[in-house]
């Protein structure tokens, strides 16, 4: 390492190499149905949307995408082979959901096209359980009942990257938290009752928002992820986390259920917006199947 860095402040350093260096660290990665924006680790992704409107499926379509290797005893996966960080601030958390994703996406990488989306999770047509295994091993989840509990789970994360990743030989790539503004009400109902101990700070919604994007930060700079955070909104996209959040967020989707009607029983439609960056053409139609999403346009 203290050769590299040498190396790097006494040599020059072409355009192509710097962007092939670039590409090799912080690739850009394309998860549908947020595949029209190219993402980078680093970046800050906010699936606002009312609930539901499939934002915790967007969540964990893109962990599986993580946890899954690139190739595995010959077969191609796709996937990156790294770990995911979930945190969940809803508490309503699926792990079967998350179990019948991965089997079906093992089993489709195999060849077996002909399984019913209806049972995707049946045990007898796994191909490989070690590799359903080690996949799942790679997806460290974390539930928190307040904020003052996310935050001091937030303080010891980087221990446990490094934890992990002596164990499993891999970085955290993607940060997943579940929903942002879980705990909005309950902090903001805190602040306006009367503080009885004079020693003790009262604590605002600003405050409590800066020490979580500060541990975020000092997370991403030791660490660099993709951080995706979904945030649950209602009467249209009304904003109700404080700047400090707001000016966090790199890119901002909205999801909501779409008007496309889908022939099967087992579908759900939704229509998925980008705020930020506004592009053209930026609207995504999709499906949430059985078998995971499947974008329609």
């Amino acid at each position: 390492m203290a050769g590299e860095v040498e190396e790097w402040i006494r040599g020059d350093e072409t355009a192509l190499k710097m962007l092939t260096r670039v590409q090799r660290e912080r690739p850009l990665l394309l998860l549908p149905p947020l595949h029209k924006v190219p993402l980078r680790l680093g970046n800050i992704v906010e699936i606002a949307g009312p609930s539901p409107s499939s934002k915790t499926q967007i969540l964990l379509q893109a962990a599986i995408n993580c946890i899954l290797p690139k190739e595995w005893k010959g077969v191609s996966y796709g996937g990156l082979g790294h770990l995911v960080i979930f945190f969940d601030l809803d508490c309503r958390f699926d792990v079967l959901r998350l179990s019948q994703l991965l089997k079906y996406q093992i089993m489709k990488a195999n060849g077996l096209r002909n399984v019913k989306e209806e049972d995707p999770i049946s045990s007898s047509k796994m191909n490989d359980k070690e590799l359903f295994d080690s996949c799942m091993r790679r997806f460290l989840y974390m539930r928190c009942y307040s904020s003052s509990e996310f935050l001091a789970s937030l303080k010891t994360v980087q221990y446990q990257v490094q934890k992990e990743r002596d164990k499993h030989g891999h970085d955290v790539k993607f940060l997943m938290i579940d929903s942002i503004g879980a705990f909005y009400w309950i902090d903001r109902a805190s602040t306006s009752l009367p503080v009885i101990d004079i020693n003790r700070k009262r604590r605002s919604l600003q405050t409590v928002s800066e020490s979580i994007v500060q541990e975020i930060r000092k997370l991403l700079v030791v660490n660099p992820m993709l951080v995706l955070a979904t945030k649950t909104t209602s009467l249209g996209y009304r904003e109700t986390m404080p700047s400090i959040w707001q000016s966090f967020v790199t890119h901002r989707v909205f999801v909501r259920d779409s008007d496309h009607v889908s022939n099967s029983r087992n579908c759900r439609s939704y229509r998925l917006e980008w705020l930020l960056p506004a592009v053209s053409s930026s609207t995504v139609e999709f499906l949430v199947t059985d078998a995971g999403i499947v974008v329609i346009s």
